[in-house]
């Protein structure tokens, strides 16, 4: 067969709708597993052990949904079971704590934001009264106070 034959074969091809290039190489989807996805988290290694229960899977979180109207006021919390846990309060990236976003003293007055109602764990957006940026970030329940704390 000469080359202009199969040019011709080709543009006719083209033109036709068809096609003259080879098909695409099929797409591989890797399955990503909950365990994948818990292994491939990497938290900072200054974010502290929560002595309570977190979410173990974080592809069963829920959706983040806003609270009010970002003007309901709470309090930091780091009292947990008694137990004064965190003087100085995180608040984090997110529901899965890879970042400190920043941080407040036991007893400062957020805004909460968001709600993130999950399996285990919910989490809150708040955001620090009077604070400069960086002055938001995720908070777990159980360090959230809706009546004010004295520090």
């Amino acid at each position: 067969m000469s080359k202009w034959w199969l040019m011709s074969l080709c543009m006719s091809l083209l033109l036709g709708g068809v096609g003259c290039m080879s098909a695409p190489a099929p797409t591989i989807t890797p399955v990503i597993t909950p365990h994948a996805i818990a292994e491939s988290l990497t938290r900072d290694p200054a974010i502290p052990d929560l002595p309570f229960p977190d979410n173990p899977d974080p592809t069963q979180c829920g959706i983040p949904t806003l609270y009010g109207r970002g003007e309901t006021p709470a309090w930091l919390n780091g009292v947990y079971d008694g137990v004064m846990i965190q003087p100085i309060v995180y608040l984090y990236d997110s529901h899965l704590r890879q970042q400190i976003a920043t941080q407040a003293p036991h007893g400062t007055e957020v805004q909460v934001l968001m709600y993130q109602s999950n399996p285990v764990l919910n989490y809150y957006l708040v955001k620090i009264v009077g604070a400069d940026p960086p002055n938001e970030g995720w908070i777990p329940a159980p360090l959230l106070s809706f009546e004010p704390i004295t520090p």
